[in-house]
């Protein structure tokens, strides 16, 4: 059976509107507050519009933001469909507080999914980078929203998903902009 590797931040969720929504409800009290709205992000780090917010792991690594997460359209529908044809694997990077609740969504709404890599994007004190070209892919299907990512890894095919924002828009390799057009391509 083939491995299929699925990024979870912007591919399976859509951690951005989930983002801009927590920092709407968490911010709104605060002077210089303006809505951020997640259609108009642009930047990797979000601050276009929740330009409040010190560190984006401020959001991101609060279980807050993992109680709202909801799956991208189509998401949980194709991915389940893909189980029966490929090993899924979900590769993502965070901080550590970061990974251990996106262990525990993942677990609570994706426990069909047996196989889980994540990786703490620090670098250590030996200078060792972790990122996704640390994982060996050879053979496989990658599907992330990010080009860094997606060049950095050994994949076999690439995809990258979803939107055109700042950080893929570089992409030349092939992009599907949702779910049911994976399920087209690799059903």
């Amino acid at each position: 059976m083939k491995k299929l590797f699925l990024d979870f931040d912007c591919t399976i969720v859509d951690s951005i509107k989930t983002y801009c929504n927590i920092y709407n409800s968490s911010y709104k009290e605060q002077e210089g507050f303006k809505e951020a709205d997640h259609n108009k992000v642009t930047r990797y780090d979000l601050k276009d519009q929740c330009h409040l917010v010190d560190h984006q792991e401020t959001i991101f690594s609060n279980e807050e933001f993992f109680k709202h997460l909801e799956f991208m359209t189509d998401a949980i529908d194709v991915i389940e469909k893909l189980g029966t044809k490929y090993e899924l694997i979900i590769c993502s990077i965070g901080t550590l507080d970061n990974i251990s609740h996106k262990a525990k969504w993942i677990k609570n709404n994706l426990s069909f999914v047996k196989n889980v890599i994540l990786i703490t994007g620090a670098m250590g004190t030996s200078g060792l980078k972790m990122d996704k070209s640390s994982v060996n892919m050879k053979e496989s299907i990658f599907i992330d929203d990010h080009v860094e990512n997606l060049l950095s890894t050994n994949a076999e095919l690439k995809i990258c998903f979803g939107k055109e924002y700042d950080w893929n828009k570089k992409w030349i390799g092939q992009r599907y902009f949702n779910w049911k057009e994976i399920e087209k391509l690799l059903l």
